[in-house]
């Protein structure tokens, strides 16, 4: 756990430096004079002088900010051109939207970075099995089995495009929530074509379908001292039934011991051609029966390509980002998906960010990549406080060619501020219920 939080805290708060670089970068470029710029808050731990500004290193290693000069009602203004309100609406706005917009050029370098590198992914076939209509959204009938898709059908594209494995084919549906997709399928040997309209996730803004992979009930691993290991399996055991119940894949097998936790379970495995009888006892954990193992995945690895190809496909996933966070800002604002279950505050993102770069290196710059774009976004919103409503400021400056009254602007950004302290402090409940709950 310390080592989740650990990773989640570095990379959030370099993704809060980045921002704040790009203002201070921004504001040197236009001419305002950056008296501070801060890694990390509070006083200062370690500072020099360079030039008119001091950099130092907060005594709090997270995050860090930048201070121009007369961005603030206590500074003492002089009018001059260096100052923040005394500069020109223009250089307001450039130096506004440094911040996010370093924040998506670092998200378009760590994409390029990602695609030169590549990574492997675990995932499974795009052989696939349908789930019952209550395990989506509580339908009667799913998208899929409206669509026509049958258990073992595999999804060789969608929308025209091929997929390989489980996460290509999850990739369309989740981003095509409410939105007619295509896919041809391959079935007895026959290739066909079915349309499906994935529904949208009210919890999560996704998309969903009602499919799982179809995952060969062979045996990857057992948890040490859960119900597996004790029952005797091992890896590599095929499973052949469970209570009697044959088993042709992973959601046979979990829903022939759903119900069944604290319970005596026959179950007969096949192993080195032999087959040989088991008792399994499931248990309870997060309201799911558990027997404490883990079945087969595939390994796949992504392909390599060179600088000029990755800067292309960089900028394209990284448009993909931005479209898939406005459409969900949009939705949140709407109704149409659950604020509470859908927005993340700091605590959540600190450790999912902290779990996802445990997972490995690449998975570490992935999920820094979007969160990444999530603050571009955000920060462009034309709200008290944050870089939009300084741009929108500036802007109606442009059109009524009038200096806006700064001792109103300090009132409205202070009300801005504190009722972003108290939605941080909402959502940051928000998250620890959220753990709590688990």
């Amino acid at each position: 756990m310390v080592t989740t939080i650990f990773l989640g805290i570095i990379s959030i708060g370099i993704l809060i430096f980045v921002h704040e670089l790009g203002h201070f970068i921004f504001a040197r470029a236009a001419g305002i004079r950056v008296e501070v710029f801060s890694i990390g808050w509070g006083k200062g731990l370690i500072s020099f002088k360079w030039r008119e500004t001091r950099i130092q290193l907060g005594w709090i290693p997270f995050g860090g900010y930048c201070k121009m000069a007369g961005d603030s009602p206590k500074d003492t203004l002089r009018g001059g051109s260096d100052e923040y309100y005394a500069s020109s609406p223009f250089r307001r706005i450039t130096v506004a939207f440094g911040g996010p917009f370093f924040n998506y050029l670092f998200a378009v370098l760590l994409f390029i970075v990602i695609i030169m590198v590549g990574y492997e992914i675990n995932t499974f076939p795009n052989r696939i099995v349908l789930a019952e209509p209550a395990e989506t959204l509580g339908t009667t009938v799913t998208p899929a089995q409206r669509a026509g898709l049958q258990d073992g059908d595999v999804i060789l594209a969608i929308n025209g495009k091929e997929v390989d494995n489980w996460d290509d084919i999850t990739e369309f549906i989740v981003r095509n929530p409410l939105r007619t997709i295509s896919m041809d399928i391959e079935r007895e040997g026959r290739r066909l074509r079915l349309t499906a309209v994935p529904e949208l996730d009210r919890e999560t803004g996704r998309g969903l379908i009602g499919i799982h992979p179809w995952v060969e009930p062979v045996v990857e691993g057992v948890r040490p001292g859960e119900p597996a290991e004790r029952a005797g399996i091992e890896p590599g055991d095929l499973v052949i039934s469970v209570d009697g119940i044959g088993i042709r894949h992973h959601v046979d097998f979990y829903d022939a011991i759903e119900g069944k936790s604290w319970q005596d379970v026959p179950v007969v495995v096949e192993r080195g051609g032999e087959m040989v009888e088991l008792i399994i006892m499931p248990e309870k954990v997060d309201d799911y029966d558990s027997a404490g193992l883990f079945f087969r995945h595939v390994t796949y690895r992504t392909e390599r390509y060179p600088f000029h190809i990755a800067v292309g496909r960089g900028f394209v996933k990284s448009l993909q980002g931005v479209q898939d966070t406005v459409r969900g800002v949009i939705m949140v604002f709407s109704g149409r998906i659950r604020a509470r279950s859908a927005v993340a505050g700091p605590a959540k993102l600190i450790y999912l960010s902290g779990v996802i770069a445990r997972e490995g290196f690449t998975y570490f710059l992935q999920v820094m990549s979007y969160i990444s774009i999530a603050f571009f976004i955000m920060n462009l919103i034309p709200f008290p406080a944050l870089d939009g409503s300084h741009i929108i400021l500036s802007v109606y400056e442009i059109a009524t060619r009038k200096k806006p009254n700064l001792d109103v602007v300090y009132k409205i950004q202070t009300f801005g501020f504190l009722f972003l302290i108290v939605v941080l402090i909402f959502v940051t409940m928000n998250d620890i219920s959220s753990f709590i709950g688990r």
